[in-house]
């Protein structure tokens, strides 16, 4: 029997990542075309089928799509660590070049093209992952689970006080609530403003004052969830289940684990979608339900991504696959997209098209960009942006080969 080739790439982290980069674009797409602090409003969701493309969005994707891939940054940690050991070298100083790189990359982002950006989360969460590097892969998942239980129930006590105060039984109380709601929902609309009727650099502007009362929203309603999966990711490394698409945990994760996310995930969104507000009770309720059984639906997914990885792997599996090793650019240019399509310097889109017409525009986006990137790599060896941040990474001495 042969030994198995140490440098020979892992096909399951590049097929997640791909099904993580479709579900990413058709979440974040709400954020492009409409309300940057309420959502959707009602006539964007006045029919049957934007109503329950918004739904399937939601419980197909949201919540699940980043805890996919903060799963495939956790093993990303794994890789590197395991290709730095087989030619000897050290990584700590690359792997902070690296969290830097990602940090500058997110943070221009976040300005210029997309303010729900995540890059900046993981460079920041990236750096904490680190240091845990040397914990034994059942720590490691323990922690992450408890990390995703304590983000459930921090959305859980939003959510109960959020319930509490939309029926507390004083009118003045009610009547100064409501003057706030007001005065909050005036706020938006300005913004919107901005991004409906300004140019590029008037949005970016706007994303630059936005942006730091922002971030530790992220972080403190998807941030320590997010971690808990990177730890998870980077404690299935350690199992080695991320190169055994063949192994019967995936099996289980097909058959048991799905079932209860998918339940769970459409009961949240049903919610989700149905209120009047991102901030309102129902809301919040609906993202809890959905917090809480995101672990089931993303483990889920990756059995049955899993199972296709089993299969002798045509052109399409290889497709897909390439497409899913370079998802940094894809998701970069996604945004570029997105922004050209909705914001004023382009075709000025915003607020202008349905749910279901701006998730199927998001649908092609996502397609389009995983066969860009696909199609780049049968020439180039890496992505263009993933380039720039190797370069960056290693500066002038060669970077390790890896599996993932």
């Amino acid at each position: 029997m042969l030994a198995p080739d140490p440098i020979r790439r892992d096909l399951l982290p590049d097929m997640l990542r791909a099904w993580a980069l479709i579900g990413i674009v058709l979440v974040n797409v709400e954020m492009f075309s409409s309300s940057k602090m309420e959502g959707y409003p009602a006539d964007v969701l006045a029919t049957p089928f934007d109503h329950w493309a918004h739904v399937l969005v939601a419980g197909l994707f949201t919540l699940k799509s980043y805890s996919l891939f903060s799963l495939m940054f956790g093993a990303g940690l794994g890789y590197q660590m395991a290709a730095a050991t087989r030619n000897g070298v050290g990584e700590t100083g690359r792997y902070y070049r690296r969290m830097i790189g990602l940090l500058t990359l997110g943070f221009l982002h976040a300005i210029f093209l997309f303010i729900g950006d995540i890059l900046v989360t993981y460079a920041i969460l990236g750096s904490l992952l680190y240091l845990c590097r040397s914990g034994k892969a059942k720590t490691l998942i323990i922690w992450g689970i408890v990390a995703i239980v304590a983000q459930t129930l921090i959305i859980l006590t939003g959510a109960a006080a959020m319930a509490i105060t939309e029926n507390f039984n004083d009118p003045e109380f009610q009547r100064q609530w409501q003057e706030s709601m007001t005065a909050q929902h005036e706020a938006a609309l300005a913004i919107d403003a901005v991004f409906a009727e300004g140019g590029f650099l008037a949005a970016a502007s706007q994303r630059l004052v936005m942006y730091p009362g922002l971030l530790p929203m992220v972080i403190a309603f998807q941030g320590i969830a997010a971690f808990g999966f990177i730890l998870i990711g980077l404690g299935v490394h350690k199992t080695g289940l991320i190169g055994r698409p063949d192994d019967p945990f995936w099996r289980r994760c097909r058959w048991v684990f799905l079932p209860i996310g998918v339940i769970g995930s459409f009961y949240g969104a049903i919610l989700y979608s149905g209120a009047a507000s991102r901030m309102s009770s129902q809301a919040l309720f609906g993202m809890m339900i959905m917090m809480a059984t995101s672990p089931f639906s993303t483990f889920g997914y990756a059995g049955w991504i899993a199972k296709a990885c089993t299969f002798d792997t045509g052109p399409v599996i290889r497709f897909v696959a390439r497409g899913g090793s370079a998802t940094l650019s894809a998701y970069l240019m996604q945004s570029v997209i997105l922004s050209f399509v909705f914001l004023e310097f382009g075709l000025g889109l915003f607020g202008k098209l349905s749910a279901g017409t701006v998730i199927l525009i998001a649908l092609a986006t996502g397609l389009l960009t995983l066969c860009l990137v696909s199609l780049w790599l049968k020439r180039f060896k890496r992505g263009p942006v993933e380039i720039l941040l190797r370069r960056w990474t290693y500066l002038r001495q060669e970077p390790p080969a890896s599996r993932g």
